[in-house]
């Protein structure tokens, strides 16, 4: 794997304030970890280390030019800390040293390549999980990213962990976890909803009710016609019972009035 050189310089001032200034000032606050040994106050230069994360190099060896061997100075990226408004702008870093004899974890890109056969003749979805593998191996074998070929699989097919192979390095990540999968596409429910029955032939209505249009009523039903002017019948037939009504009343109130003056009569003779 390539070696990134990156401008790094110690730094003596600590603070939330001093941080500002140095960020500023076109540097970025850091520090780096070190076994056995204290770990030190470091600033690196935005501007070069915004390059690295562009070329997609912060899974390589980095080398800080801080010690007197050029071996001392070899670190790896372990975290990054960015502005959540600015994603450009970085506000911390920690670096690991490394001993080039000796192994350490890391985490590399894991891509696929290709295009499967379950996507191109089967309509199946390409479904990539994992981003990212650890593996462990001596600082000079890390691999700058690992490739999946993808293009062979078919509609349900899957790739996993144990499968897979690395070079001069130990995989850490669950043999059973999946890499890539060809997925059926779920099928949208399509709800149908049913038409309303009119005029269904044979369907009789109840007793008494009127019958659909152009259908024939139900025996012993009056036909709407029918009905309807045994309606207004009935409408009439009411209205002259209660004006017979008013004129009988009419009637005794007006003789019972006549009797009560036949009555007054004789008590004025008297």
């Amino acid at each position: 794997m390539e070696i990134v050189k990156l401008s790094a310089r110690p730094r003596s001032t600590h603070g939330s304030a001093q941080a500002r200034r140095t960020r500023v000032a076109g540097w970025i606050p850091a520090v780096c970890y070190s076994r056995g040994k204290e770990t030190q106050s470091i600033e690196v230069n935005a501007r070069e280390f915004g390059r690295i994360v562009r070329g997609r190099q912060m899974t390589h060896l980095i080398d800080l030019g801080l010690g007197t061997e050029g071996a001392e100075s070899r670190a790896v990226i372990k975290e990054a800390q960015r502005n959540v408004v600015r994603r450009d702008e970085y506000l911390h870093v920690d670096f690991q040293r490394v001993d080039m004899r000796e192994k350490i974890t890391v985490q590399v890109p894991l891509e696929v390549a290709g295009i499967p056969i379950g996507v191109k003749e089967e309509s199946g979805i390409l479904e990539h999980p994992l981003r990212y593998l650890t593996v462990r191996c001596l600082p000079a074998d890390i691999p700058e990213k690992v490739v999946v070929d993808v293009s062979g699989m078919k509609l349900g097919d899957s790739i996993h962990i144990k499968e897979l192979h690395v070079d001069k390095a130990d995989i850490m990540n669950s043999p059973e976890e999946v890499i890539a999968v060809v997925s059926v596409p779920a099928k949208e429910e399509v709800v149908v909803e049913a038409a309303p029955v009119e005029g269904v032939e044979g369907a009789v209505p109840a007793e008494g009710a009127a019958a659909p249009e152009g259908g024939a009523p139900a025996e012993g039903a009056p036909a709407a016609g029918e009905g309807a002017a045994a309606a207004e019948e009935g409408k009439a037939g009411a209205s002259k019972d209660q004006k017979g009504q008013k004129d009988q009343k009419g009637q005794k109130d007006q003789k019972g009035g006549q009797k009560d003056q036949k009555e007054r009569k004789p008590r004025d003779a008297k």
